[in-house]
């Protein structure tokens, strides 16, 4: 049955190839038990686009950002927005050609209760490979105009300081982020955060953990007392775990932390694979990818969940993490909300010389159901990481990723999922 149609959906896909329009959309029946559709919605960027991301404005309007390259080598960051079904035409954020471009520490977006926009990326520090901060400039007018680039991170030393997580607390944004300052020391990579406000001003800096996994993404829930950051921690026997650490909304400080789940994962190197995370402090859910040789099949790596929150229940604290790839997982997960309770989580699964954009919806304390393959792309790490976001109010949500045409040429689009 999926073979069947999988081999639909590629025979839709090459016959629309030559002839694209402005907007267009497949259906991508895929789920009739489910009665899920799908639909490939056409993403106004340029060949050669990536790095999709997605966010909500103060609306709850469905914004994607990616990153396009011009004719002179500078990249570009472009956003759209959700308008009737369809992206509107982009508009340009900022541009350079001394930033650092990486296929798993790309650019974000947030944005306040009071329309305040930010966008983060990253610039080189100096002539050496890896040595590149972060900048973040601020909007308040919609994105027709944005400021200078502010800096979040006090040190500017010649060394790694990226993967930032960037959430709006509706007042302020939330920034956690990995600091390589100790690392010219010879020692690890911290975890540090602060909140930067709609005038462009920053709280203290906070160091939240002195050893955490080199590049993993970061990832965050926020509330209105506390905000709680998911991460890949390190020890000194190189396992590399998942970990959250609990600030209070005020100061900032640390007030709670702990490992998500004793996974035992020892890793000399970083995998490039952090968690995801969605909800709220009092409720939320996390997914993450491990190869933890106590929980792999088959030899191969395992992507998990599960669900927490300060109102969640006993029995659910108490459950073990469920399973929910097919087999053949490459991580690079996502998670978003899915109605009342419910969620959708996205990753990428390998299958033969191609990899499945994969979504699962789950039910805190049941198993997830049927998994769809929304779309195939490269399992190359030139493929990045697929994001998912949901509409709110709607039965729908919005999958981006980056796909590449028989030229190796690479295009930022989407799929939205209805019931």
């Amino acid at each position: 049955m999926q073979r069947d149609i999988e081999a639909i959906v590629n025979a839709l896909w090459l016959s629309l190839f030559v002839g694209l329009v402005a907007i267009w959309a497949i259906d991508l029946e895929k789920k009739p038990v489910d009665r899920v559709s799908l639909q490939r919605i056409e993403v106004p960027c340029q060949s050669g686009a990536a790095l999709p991301s997605l966010t909500l404005n103060e609306d709850g309007i469905p914004l994607i950002s990616w990153v396009d390259q011009d004719q002179d080598g500078y990249a570009v960051i472009r956003f759209s927005k959700w308008q009737q079904d369809r992206w509107s035409s982009p508009t340009e954020i900022t541009r350079g050609n001394t930033w650092f471009v990486n296929w798993a520490d790309f650019p974000s977006m947030a944005v306040l209760a009071d329309g305040t926009m930010a966008v983060h990326w990253l610039d080189k520090i100096s002539s050496d490979t890896y040595a590149y901060g972060i900048k973040i400039a601020l909007s308040r007018d919609g994105g027709k105009s944005w400021s200078d680039s502010l800096i979040p991170h006090t040190d500017r030393s010649p060394s790694e300081h990226g993967f930032l997580s960037l959430k709006s607390m509706g007042d302020r944004f939330h920034l956690s982020w990995l600091d390589g300052r100790e690392t010219l020391k010879g020692k690890p990579m911290t975890l540090r955060s602060r909140f930067l406000f709609a005038d462009g001003s920053m709280s203290q800096e906070v160091l939240l953990d002195d050893s955490v996994c080199d590049c993993c993404p970061v990832d965050a829930v926020v509330g209105e007392k506390n905000a709680i950051t998911f991460y890949r921690d390190r020890d000194h026997m190189e396992v590399r775990d998942i970990a959250w650490i609990q600030q209070a909304a005020d100061s900032g400080l640390p007030e709670a932390a702990d490992l998500l789940h004793d996974d035992q994962w020892i890793q000399p190197g970083c995998p490039v694979n952090g968690p995801a995370i969605c909800g709220s402090p009092e409720r939320w859910a996390v997914v993450w990818y491990t190869e933890a040789e106590r929980l792999l099949q088959n030899g191969n790596g395992v992507v998990m969940l599960r669900s927490g929150g300060a109102t969640s229940t006993k029995a659910e604290r108490s459950q073990p993490p469920f399973k929910i790839d097919a087999g053949d997982p490459l991580g690079r997960v996502d998670i978003c909300e899915w109605g009342e309770g419910d969620f959708l989580v996205c990753w990428m699964e390998q299958n033969g010389n191609s990899a499945e954009i994969s979504v699962r919806e789950w039910k805190p304390g049941s198993k997830p159901a049927q998994r769809w393959v929304v779309a195939e792309t490269s399992p190359g790490r030139k493929s990045g990481f697929p994001r998912i976001i949901q509409i709110p109010g709607k039965s729908q949500a919005i999958v981006a990723y980056t796909r590449f045409d028989a030229d190796n040429r690479s295009r930022v689009e989407t799929v939205l999922i209805g019931e």
